[in-house]
C-alpha cells in the first residue's frame, strides 16, 4: 500500500454494503438511572363450568354424526346376528284315519311337540298355526307301537325339525259292534212343595241305536240326557233335550229328543203316634165321670202333602161323643176327629173303645177331667 492512500474503516466498507455499522468494542457505561421495576405476571385462572362445558360438549358435540354412527353400528350387529340359526319349540296337532270295522280304544294323541331350527329372522315371523296336523293313517295298523317321525312334519320353507317329543304311540284296537239302548232322561232340582214326578219319563225316541267298541257297548245299559231341571214345577212340560253318550260311543240320532215330564200331587202318610182321646158329653151328661178304655189312640193321616201338614197344623184331637144313656152305662163308642181338610184321611187303631161311668167310692172324690187311665 503506498502512502498518501488512507486505509479504508470497516464502517465505511459495511456501510457501503447495506449492513448494519459494526458493534463497537469496549466497555458499556454504566446506567445513569435505575431500571424499572418488573411486574410478575399473574397465572391463569380456570373459567367457571369447564367441566360441565366438556361433558356437554363429548356427549352432545357432533349429534348427528354419532347418531348416525350408533344406526351403523346396531345395523351392523343385527346383520351378523340375524344370520345365526336358533331353535324353538312348538305344539303340532295329531289326527286319525281309523278303519271302519274297528275302534281304536287305546289313549289318543292329541298334540306331540317339536323343535324348529332355522334363521333367526325366519324363526320370528313363524307361528306354529302355520304347521298342518299330523294325519296317522291307521287303517291297515295292527296293535302295537308306531313311529312319529320329524319328517310327518311339514314347516315352511327354510325350516327343519330336529326332534319329536313323543317319538312313538301305543295302538290298540277293539272290534265295533252296534245295539238298540234306552234313553234315560235326567232330572234335576224338584218341584214346587207338594208335588213330585210321575214315573215313568215320557222319551221320543224311547231308543237309539249305539255304536262303539265291544267291551264299551256291552256294558252301555242306557243313554243318558242332558240336565233338565223342575225347580218350581206344578204342571206337565216337555223339552227338547240331546244324549250324552260316553267317550267312544256314537248313536245314530240325527236331531234332539222329546222329554215329557208329567207331575202328580205328591202324597204322605204320616203317623202321629198316640193321641188322649176326649169325651164330649151333651144332653146333661158330664164328661168328668166318663173314663175311655184306652184312653189314647193310634192316628195316621194320609193324603196330599199340602193337605197333610194343614191338618196337622190345626190340630188333631180324637173324641168320643156320648149323649143322655150313655154314660150311664159301660159301652162301644166310635172315636173321630173332626175339622180335618178335605182330601185328608185318617185311621185310627182301635177305631172304637170302651166307655163307661166312673165309679165314686164313699167318700172318695171323682176323678179329673180328662180320659182316665
Amino acid at each position: 500500500m503506498s502512502k498518501g492512500k488512507r486505509k479504508p474503516k470497516a464502517d465505511d466498507t459495511i456501510g457501503n454494503l447495506g449492513r448494519a455499522p459494526a458493534r463497537i468494542s469496549g466497555r458499556v457505561p454504566p446506567y445513569t438511572t435505575a431500571p424499572p421495576p418488573v411486574t410478575p405476571r399473574p397465572e391463569p385462572q380456570p373459567e367457571r363450568g369447564w367441566l360441565r362445558h366438556h361433558l356437554r360438549e363429548a356427549f352432545l358435540g357432533n349429534l348427528g354424526l354419532k347418531f348416525l354412527s350408533l344406526v351403523l353400528a346396531l345395523t351392523v350387529f343385527l346383520l351378523v346376528n340375524t344370520d345365526r340359526d336358533r331353535e324353538i319349540s312348538a305344539r303340532v296337532g295329531v289326527s286319525y284315519t281309523l278303519p271302519a270295522d274297528r275302534v281304536l280304544v287305546s289313549e289318543r294323541l292329541t298334540e306331540v311337540r317339536v323343535t324348529v331350527r332355522g334363521p333367526w329372522r325366519r324363526l320370528r315371523r313363524f307361528d306354529e298355526r302355520e304347521i298342518d296336523r299330523i294325519d296317522l293313517d291307521l287303517r291297515s295298523t295292527h296293535d302295537g307301537e308306531i313311529a312319529i317321525t320329524p319328517d310327518m312334519v311339514r314347516v315352511p320353507s327354510g325350516l327343519t325339525v330336529t326332534s319329536i317329543t313323543p317319538r312313538t304311540l301305543r295302538i290298540a284296537f277293539e272290534k265295533r259292534v252296534e245295539k238298540q239302548v234306552e234313553i234315560t232322561p235326567v232330572l234335576a232340582g224338584r218341584p214346587l212343595h207338594g208335588f213330585e214326578v210321575k214315573s215313568p219319563v215320557k222319551v221320543d225316541p224311547p231308543t237309539v241305536i249305539a255304536g262303539g267298541a265291544e267291551g264299551a257297548i256291552k256294558a252301555l245299559t242306557a243313554l243318558r240326557t242332558r240336565e233338565i231341571r223342575v225347580d218350581g214345577r206344578k204342571e206337565d212340560f216337555t223339552v227338547e233335550t240331546e244324549v250324552v253318550p260316553p267317550d267312544g260311543v256314537d248313536v245314530d240320532l240325527t236331531g234332539p229328543v222329546s222329554v215329557t215330564v208329567e207331575l202328580k200331587v205328591q202324597l204322605e202318610t204320616r203317623r202321629l203316634g198316640k193321641l188322649a182321646v176326649r169325651v164330649i158329653g151333651g144332653d146333661g151328661v158330664d164328661p168328668i165321670g166318663v173314663v175311655t178304655d184306652p184312653p189314647a189312640v193310634d192316628v195316621v193321616l194320609n193324603g196330599p202333602v199340602a193337605a197333610v201338614e194343614e191338618a196337622v197344623s190345626r190340630g188333631i184331637v180324637p173324641i168320643v161323643k156320648l149323649v143322655g144313656a150313655d154314660a150311664t152305662r159301660k159301652r162301644t163308642a166310635v172315636v173321630v176327629v173332626e175339622g180335618v181338610p178335605p182330601g185328608v184321611g185318617i185311621e185310627l187303631v182301635p177305631a172304637k173303645i170302651e166307655v163307661a161311668p166312673v165309679r165314686v167310692k164313699p167318700g172318695g172324690r171323682p176323678p179329673a177331667p180328662g180320659p182316665q187311665p
